[in-house]
């Protein structure tokens, strides 16, 4: 069964927003915001309804090398999501691994404390279980990420 592109960016965004609600709030703003095509590269359609609005304000017509800003459509959105969830699965293994092995090469503790270490309870990481976290986090978005992308195409076939 697929389900239509408006269907998923609502129960991916509803997710989002349930368990990482700053992510879906920059992702919402900027899905809102539209994105920015040069007047030569609009559709017919989206020209002819832009002229009609533009001579209608007595406005002058939009030309080739004018920026005009349209909604994502359907897919395009989807794709905006999934291209930030790679990013941030990506950048989190990434930066958990080089700093772990940086912190293995120069010998240094691979524990990291935050906060006070005269408080009662500092919060710390442990980087190699961190790394480890990280790598199965990234390899969860890609697999979702990648089984959906799946299901879109016509009987689900990889």
């Amino acid at each position: 069964m697929s389900i239509e592109n408006d269907d998923q960016y609502v129960l991916v965004m509803e997710r989002l927003k349930a368990d990482f609600p700053d992510l879906a709030a920059q992702l919402d703003q900027e899905l809102k915001r539209g994105r920015a095509v040069s007047g030569q590269k609009l559709r017919r359609e989206e020209r002819q309804e832009r002229a009609t609005r533009l001579e209608e304000a007595h406005l002058p017509a939009l030309g080739k090398t004018d920026v005009a800003v349209v909604p994502y459509s359907g897919e395009e959105r989807l794709e905006l999501i999934r291209e930030a969830l790679l990013t941030l699965a990506e950048t989190m293994y990434a930066s958990r691994k080089t700093t772990l092995k940086l912190a293995t090469e120069r010998g240094m503790e691979q524990e990291i404390r935050f906060g006070d270490p005269e408080e009662e309870n500092p919060s710390f990481i442990h980087l190699p279980e961190e790394t480890e976290h990280a790598r199965a986090v990234l390899e969860t978005v890609r697999d979702l990420l990648f089984e959906s992308l799946d299901e879109m195409q016509p009987g689900g076939a990889r």
